[in-house]
């Protein structure tokens, strides 16, 4: 058994190779690096439009093109995690889709209130979460007078060793979706 897992790991790790830059010059020592601090830090500068839990749906009705809004704690592993993703993510598709975040706990993950909160509100089961929007003005469905179900949901955060993966999974995923 030992020597079954063994062997996938070499097997995938020898799939993986070993790389230092991804994709679009990405330097992985800088995801690194980033991954360290407070997501505010690392959104900070970026085309991530800030909101609050108060301000939400006026602006999740109020877009003009598709949305994906980042719920996400301050000082967390994965949500700092995440949010190089989204950093490095967002400048190749600015002009066609909008980019929020919300952040709902200061460190550690919400309390069980707060994450109930956010369950009934917005259907988020688990922070750090994505929700992505397409559904644009006339196309919008209301389910409830205060709630527009999300197209998708993405929960996973990546690991560091994969990074590169997730990212160029994403990048190829929205790429598909914005098509459409």
């Amino acid at each position: 058994m030992v020597k079954i897992i063994f062997c996938q790991a070499i097997f995938i790790l020898g799939a993986v190779p070993p790389v230092t830059q991804a994709d679009d010059g990405v330097n992985i020592k800088e995801v690194r690096r980033l991954a360290k601090l407070p997501v505010n830090q690392i959104l900070q500068n970026s085309p991530i439009e800030i909101i609050s839990i108060e301000n939400y749906w006026p602006k999740v009705r109020g877009r003009t093109k598709p949305l994906m809004v980042f719920f996400y704690s301050d000082i967390d592993s994965d949500s700092q995690r995440l949010a190089t993703l989204i950093k490095y993510i967002t400048p190749h598709y600015q002009s066609r889709l909008s980019f929020a975040q919300v952040q709902v706990a200061e460190k550690g993950k919400p309390d069980k209130n707060t994450a109930s909160d956010l369950r009934s509100r917005y259907s988020l089961d688990k922070t750090p979460g994505i929700l992505y929007y397409d559904n644009v003005a006339e196309k919008m469905v209301l389910e409830e007078e205060d709630y527009i179900e999300a197209d998708f949901k993405e929960f996973r955060t990546p690991k560091m060793f994969i990074w590169k993966t997730y990212y160029t999974g994403i990048r190829k995923a929205l790429d598909k979706v914005l098509s459409d």
